[in-house]
């Protein structure tokens, strides 16, 4: 599939143009335009031509990318209601013209998806690329300390001490202040807290991990979960034996037989602990290993930090036909019962490192944030004392299916390791298809199953569109751990009664959506991740409501017309409305519902501007206030550049003058704050708005309900109210929460 303008693939020019993405977020504006490429849009239009000229010559009938092909009803009805053109050829009594706009669509629609497959890629490529960070920089002494050790009954951890670790100074970027008292830190790295998830215990619920008689060093990373399309090979820093758990705590909370200290920094029953869940869609484990010694340097040792690994994708989310949730064959949601499992794991041992077991905050984003509102509703609202506090960041909302709606999932990935099984619903057809996909070698799944698909087999499904979801595997709704849709538990008030905090970026879709040329690949890319609301035509599907809510909005730079459009629609059905909705939600629920008081609640929007990303076209985008809460230095991937001072690493003093250091400390005291204290005023930085909760129950209007704090260039604060027509257009999603899956 060789371009024929200079023998590159349709697919080593999407993975440069996602590259190019990837590039915006770790460094600032380049040539005084950004860092994103020159072309200008028809450029940019003949290139995507001319790439998808070949890849379309050279594919073959069963590509996933090509939506008249395949073995399937479902599209060969597609291709047949489309007519002559749908594979490019010539219509009886068509133009050449109108023969030339369907192929650009038709390309545009395969290059949307190839971005968006090769961000997911590319993410994991640089997640794989850093996976075996250190805290290591010039300020904290990461050597000569004894290595603590902690027993946690079916195994003792030998971890390491850093001596001494200087909190991030308050002047912002990612230097620490040295006139501060360090603190040392213990850090235990890789340890279990399930058994293997191989063999026969591949799609199984998570089973305590095996004993171990020797002592086991937890001083190195190890493995993250196999993420769609990785490369499980040794050495990759992803496999499927991954479910393994780094916590860093203050070593004056910690005994030297693993038990918590009794001193006057750690009161009787341990200090507050935070559990970070990562994010990746569902489909890859994009947030992995953050650095904890920052955070825990910076609450002055008053804070235990945990994150951890969860099954995804193929190995997180199958579901089988006739399997619930407690089935022995193929438990689905098996990613969400890992958290659950690293939950409890934490409710046993965290006293052991100095944590205070009653007194923990989970903390998810995007996905990891979505997870977080299911296991704020799991079994229907249970509370099994798991967390006392919840912080969702750019909460993930995409369809939540019931699992009997995606078991032909399950029978794409049995034919594609396994062609001559046929999808025969009957118990011996199904335990033939389960045997085969658990003895089948894990390279082969990655290279065949595990792979960026669309929803296009989906019955209702449309393959109309600039692009197609990217996000392929989540969870379902299983009548167990899942009994309903959020939306719907939210509302009936059936979630864990803590209190919460929501936050979202000002520009949520623009890394996540296709670059959409006209209105209709608006509308065929919304339909594409919710099928739901399609055909066109009808009251209340993606056309109606995009031509009645979403104008087309101001051109931004390096994008097609309509690119900010769909950024628009897509990060706030995906995002920003399913937030303000839960808050709502949980806002209006009657007290006398529950025995439990009306929790507190806290929102945010972060709107900081950084001036690679600006000049890209892509704003305030998606995660972007992770690097603030944990340090620029601390995760794995792309600090926008104006995070750093010119003397920690931005590239020019034009960006500190714009720049964003002061974000740093203020993010993080928030954030400390509400995990020590269940309110981010509490330890917040001295000169730091104060936060004004959401739904004050004496406060009946609108109005006065959507207060939530902007986080403005520099570290600037403000507390705003939630527009009129935003709250609007999350009133009309919610409407259509069903159609959603939501």
């Amino acid at each position: 599939m060789a371009d024929r303008k200079g023998g590159r693939t349709a697919a080593d020019q999407s993975d440069a143009h996602a590259a190019e993405t990837i590039r915006l977020l770790s460094r600032g504006p380049s040539n005084g335009r950004g860092g994103g490429n020159d072309h200008d849009e028809d450029e940019f239009d003949d290139d995507v031509d001319s790439n998808l000229d070949s890849a379309d010559e050279n594919a073959d009938g069963d590509s996933y990318l090509d939506d008249s092909g395949g073995d399937n009803a479902s599209s060969s009805r597609h291709s047949s209601e489309r007519g002559p053109l749908a594979r490019g050829g010539a219509g009886v009594g068509t133009t050449r013209a109108q023969q030339n706009e369907h192929l650009r669509r038709r390309r545009r629609r395969t290059a949307g998806l190839l971005c968006v497959i090769t961000v997911v890629l590319l993410f994991a490529l640089a997640i794989a690329a850093g996976i075996d960070r250190r805290h290591k920089n010039g300020d904290n002494d990461d050597g000569g300390g004894v290595g603590p050790r902690v027993n946690l009954g079916y195994a003792q951890y030998a971890g390491m001490r850093l001596p001494k670790v200087y909190p991030p100074s308050s002047d912002g970027g990612s230097d620490h202040d040295t006139r501060a008292n360090p603190i040392a830190v213990n850090k235990f790295l890789g340890m279990r807290y399930a058994a293997p998830p191989v063999g026969a215990r591949r799609w199984q619920a998570p089973a305590p991990p095996d004993n171990e008689t020797a002592v086991q060093a937890a001083t190195d990373f190890r493995p993250i979960c196999l993420g769609m399309g990785a490369d499980p090979a040794p050495g990759s820093g992803q496999a499927e034996d991954c479910l393994f758990v780094n916590v860093w705590a203050p070593a004056s909370a910690m005994a030297k037989d693993g038990a918590h200290a009794a001193d006057e920094t750690a009161n009787s029953k341990g200090v507050p602990v935070w559990v970070f869940i990562q994010g990746g869609g569902y489909v890859a484990n994009s947030n992995p290993n953050i650095d904890g010694a920052d955070v825990v340097a910076r609450s002055g040792g008053h804070v235990v930090f945990v994150n951890f690994s969860y099954r995804v994708g193929l190995y997180g989310f199958l579901a089988a036909p006739g399997t619930a949730a407690t089935d022995a064959d193929v438990v689905p949601n098996a990613g969400l019962l890992d958290q659950r499992a690293l939950l409890a794991w934490v409710q046993e041992h965290i006293h052991r490192f100095g944590g205070d077991p009653q007194h923990v905050v989970v903390h998810g984003g995007s996905a990891g944030a979505g997870s977080v509102a299911l296991h704020t509703v799991a079994y229907g609202g249970r509370d099994d004392g798991l967390f006392v506090g919840a912080v969702a960041q750019s909460v993930f909302v995409p369809t939540l299916p019931t699992c009997a709606d995606v078991t032909y999932k399950f029978w794409r990935a049995v034919h594609a390791v396994c062609p001559d099984l046929k999808d025969d619903e009957d118990e011996k057809a199904v335990g033939d298809a389960i045997a085969c996909l658990r003895k089948t070698p894990v390279e082969l799944l990655q290279q065949r199953a595990n792979v960026p698909s669309s929803f296009q087999f989906r019955g209702n499904a449309s393959t109309e569109g600039p692009g197609v979801a990217g996000f392929y595997w989540g969870p379902c709704v299983d009548g167990d751990l899942i009994v309903d849709r959020p939306s719907v538990l939210f509302r009936q008030g059936r979630y864990v009664r803590v209190p919460m905090l929501y936050g979202v970026a000002s520009d949520e879709g623009t890394i996540l959506v296709a670059n959409a040329a006209s209105q209709d690949d608006v509308v065929g890319f919304i339909v594409s991740n919710y099928p739901g609301l399609g055909p066109a035509g009808e009251a209340g599907t993606a056309a109606s409501i995009i031509a009645q809510h979403y104008p087309q909005a101001p051109a931004v730079p390096q994008h097609a017309p309509w690119f900010p459009t769909l950024a628009h629609v897509y990060g706030e059905v995906t995002f920003v409305c399913p937030a303000v909705n839960t808050l709502d939600a949980v806002a209006a629920v009657p007290a006398e519902k529950s025995a439990a008081p009306r929790p507190a609640l806290f929102a945010y929007r972060y709107a900081m501007q950084d001036p690679g990303l600006m000049a890209a076209g892509l704003g305030t985008v998606h995660m972007m206030d992770a690097a603030a809460v944990f340090g620029p230095r601390n995760v794995i991937c792309c600090p926008p550049a104006s995070y750093f001072r010119p003397d920690d690493g931005s590239t020019s003093p034009e960006e500190d003058r714009n720049g964003n250091p002061g974000l740093v400390p203020v993010m993080m005291d928030y954030f400390i704050s509400f995990v020590r204290s269940l309110d981010p005023n509490t330890h917040k930085s001295p000169h730091a708005a104060d936060w004004v909760p959401w739904g004050r129950p004496e406060e009946r209007t609108d109005a006065d309900r959507r207060q939530r704090l902007v986080v403005y260039t520099g570290g600037h604060q403000a507390m705003e109210t939630v527009p009129d027509d935003q709250s609007a257009r999350c009133r009309v999603w919610l409407d259509l929460a069903d159609r959603l899956e939501q």
